[in-house]
C-alpha cells in the first residue's frame, strides 16, 4: 500500500492543466523603442485588450483589473526579470497559474521580432488567439505616431 499525500509531504497533487503559446511578430521599430513600449507595465490595456486600470504598486509589482468571460476580476502581475530590450519575465501573483515572457530580437536596426509565451489555463487554441491578438496590438501600437518615439 503507498503512502496517502498526507503521510508523504513529498507527494504533491498533480497541478491544474497548464497549456502554454508562442508567437512572434516584427515591428517596424528599433529593438530600443519596441522595448520601452511594452516596458511601461501601465499601458499594457492599449494592446492586451482584457486588462484594464494597471497601476504601479512599487519596482516590480502592478495591480490590474481584467474582465474575462464580462466579470472583472483584480489581480497583481510581478515582474521577474527585465534585462533592457532583451527579455521582460512575468507572472501573476493572484493566479499561479499564468506567467509569461516577452523577448526582443534586433533584425536590422529599424526591425524588432517580438516573441510572446504564455503559460496559461486557457484553452490552449484560445490562448494562441489571443497571442496573435495582442502582438497585432503591439505592432500597431509601436509603429504608430503615439508610440514612444
Amino acid at each position: 500500500m503507498g503512502a496517502s499525500p498526507s503521510e508523504n509531504p513529498t507527494q504533491q497533487l498533480a497541478p491544474s492543466p497548464c497549456s502554454a503559446a508562442r508567437r512572434s511578430i516584427v515591428v517596424n521599430a528599433p529593438v530600443e523603442r519596441t522595448y520601452a513600449q511594452w516596458a511601461r507595465i501601465e499601458d499594457l490595456p492599449r494592446f492586451v485588450t482584457l486588462l484594464r486600470n494597471v497601476q504601479r504598486m512599487d519596482d516590480t509589482q502592478f495591480s490590474y483589473t481584467w474582465g474575462p468571460n464580462g466579470e472583472e476580476r483584480r489581480g497583481v502581475l510581478h515582474i521577474l526579470l527585465q534585462i533592457p530590450c532583451r527579455r521582460i519575465a512575468w507572472r501573476l501573483l493572484s493566479d499561479s497559474l499564468m506567467s509569461g515572457v516577452v523577448s526582443f530580437e534586433p533584425r536590422s536596426k529599424k526591425e524588432t521580432e517580438v516573441t510572446l509565451k504564455i503559460r496559461s489555463v486557457f484553452d490552449p487554441r484560445k490562448l494562441s488567439l489571443r497571442l496573435e491578438e495582442y502582438l497585432d496590438n503591439f505592432k500597431r501600437l509601436v509603429e504608430s505616431e503615439d508610440a514612444i518615439k
